[in-house]
This record gives C-alpha cells, structure tokens and sequence, in this order.
C-alpha cells in the first residue's frame, strides 16, 4: 500500500487534539510546555526564506517626467525648485526586520534556545520582536547597499504615479515567511543642491545633512509569502521634505523662512540652523519624506 507523507498542518491538528487531552505535568506550566512543543513543530515551517527583491524611488506627486522640478506653496506665497544634478545620498545599509506570519512567535535556530523557547504573541506589522540576534524574527536583512548615488532626481523608471528615480543599489533578501515589521535605512551624508524660486528672485540653496537613519513603519500588512509578486517599495519624496506641516496646531514651513536677500544659502547644522531643524524633523516624521506607498490600514501590499 503506498504511504502518504504526514503535512505539516495535519501535525498540527493532531498535536492540537493531544493538548487538549494532556495537562503536561503541573496544571500552572501546561499551557508554557504545550506553546514550547507547538514552537519546535513549527520551527521547520518557520525556517523557510524566500528571495524578496526592493524598489527605492525617489519621486515628486506632480504627474510629470520632470522629477527634479516641482512647484510649492509655503505660508501662501508659491515656489517652483530645480533640483541640481549634482545632488546625491551618499546610502549606508537599508535593513528589514519580519514578525512571523501569525501570533506565535518563531523560535531561534539554535537547538538550545529551541529547548527553552517561551512563545509570546504579538501585532503583525507593528514593532520588531525582542528575539536572540540568530532567531529568523530577531535578525536583520539587508535590502540596501553602501554607496554614493548622485543625479537622484532623474527619471529612470515608472511608478503608479508617474516618473521616478530607482535606486541602483537595492539587491534581494532572503527573508523569512512572514510580515515586513520595520525597515531602517541609515546615510552617510545627503547633500542637495537646487535653486528656488520666489518671483521675481531666484536663489541656490545648499544643504549638507550629516549621517542619520530612519526607520520606516508599515501601516498595511506586507508580506513576505511564497508566491509574492512584486517587490517591496519604498518612497523618498524631496519634495515632501521641504512642504509645510502642521504639528500639534504650530506650522512649520521651511521655504517660508529662507533668508530673504541672501543668496546663495548654505544649510547644515553649523548654518541656518532653524532651516537645519526643520529638515531634520521632516526626515524623521512619519509617512512624510520616507514611506511604503499605498501602505494604509486593511490593505496588503
């Protein structure tokens, strides 16, 4: 008679049944010893990876091939900026932490830490796990390689909204299955050079931004699965970086507050240190310069 291999979710259903039969020693501990033998059986099905390739655009929402030119509104008075070929982001690592696919937690890969794992549970999408640095859901993956990418405002591609920039050096992470709980990425040094417009005046502004990092928070669920189709994209909007915001009821308007009759503008945190900030807190808010386009609540991406 010819036999059938056992699945893995089958195991599953049979072990469920034998929980619910067996108190595993002390009633207090049969709920930890039956999370501990449900982790080492899935830890098999866990341990899979998959290669997931990245699209970074940088990109303007103007509907046009001309990327580096885009036009703003700053405390009412309009702005047209030309971005200069010679701006550039000198990229140090782009990473992604994954959360598992469901509510319990994967296991680490060593066979001690197997033994005594403790499963927690946890929101898909949310915050990375506090798990070892060599559990599959504790480790990092590298999306993003160190180098220095200059004219990042010529078109080169297309996205749903039109003409953007992609990023030369992305390259494919083996991941886990799961969900893309977090993405870093970390710089060297960006440094934009263009010209701004007020009418009648045109100035060059300079800007010298030091090594930073951001971390880039999903607010859909992305995820990383056999079968996907499609790469993970992530979107760096300059023009997002120098529009107005409102926070907690106070503007914070950058161009608005470009010194008026000098020319040309340097930028940095030893120059024009209020317009320094202003770009820092840009970088650093949320779905604003950086974002997972398309990423909003009920939505798989």
């Amino acid at each position: 008679m010819k036999s059938f291999p056992i699945s893995f979710l089958t195991l599953l259903f049979l072990f469920a049944g034998a929980f619910s039969q067996c108190t595993f020693g002390s009633v207090g501990n049969s709920e930890e010893e039956q999370l501990v033998i449900l982790q080492n059986l899935i830890f098999f099905n866990n341990n899979q990876t998959i290669a997931v390739g990245t699209n970074v655009r940088s990109y303007d929402d103007q509907a046009d091939d001309n990327i580096n030119q885009f036009s703003l509104t700053s405390n009412g008075n309009p702005y047209n900026i030309t971005v200069q070929s010679d701006s550039y982001i000198h990229w140090e690592t782009g990473t992604y932490r994954i959360n598992p696919p469901n509510q319990v937690l994967g296991v680490s890969t060593t066979g001690s830490e197997r033994s005594t794992a403790v499963a927690k549970t946890h929101t898909p999408f949310t915050v990375p796990l506090d798990l070892p640095a060599d559990d599959l859901y504790g480790k990092s993956y590298p999306f993003l390689a160190t180098s220095v990418v200059s004219n990042i405002t010529q078109f080169n591609d297309t996205m749903e909204t039109g003409a953007s920039f992609l990023y030369p050096n992305t390259r494919s992470a083996s991941l886990p299955l799961g969900v893309v709980a977090i993405a870093n990425v970390s710089w060297e040094e960006i440094y934009i050079r263009m010209d701004v417009t007020r009418a009648p005046n045109t100035k060059t502004v300079t800007i010298l931004l030091p090594q930073g990092n951001k971390q880039i928070t999903p607010k859909c669920k992305i995820p990383i699965k056999n079968g996907r189709s499609g790469n993970i994209e992530i979107l760096v909007s300059l023009s997002s970086l120098f529009q107005d915001r409102t926070v907690s009821g106070t503007p914070i308007r950058f161009l608005d507050q470009l010194p008026i009759g000098t020319d040309p503008v340097v930028i940095s945190k030893v120059s024009n240190v209020n317009l320094y900030n202003i770009l820092q807190q840009n970088l650093q808010a949320e779905d604003i310069t950086f974002s997972f386009p398309g990423c909003f609540p009920g939505v798989e991406r």
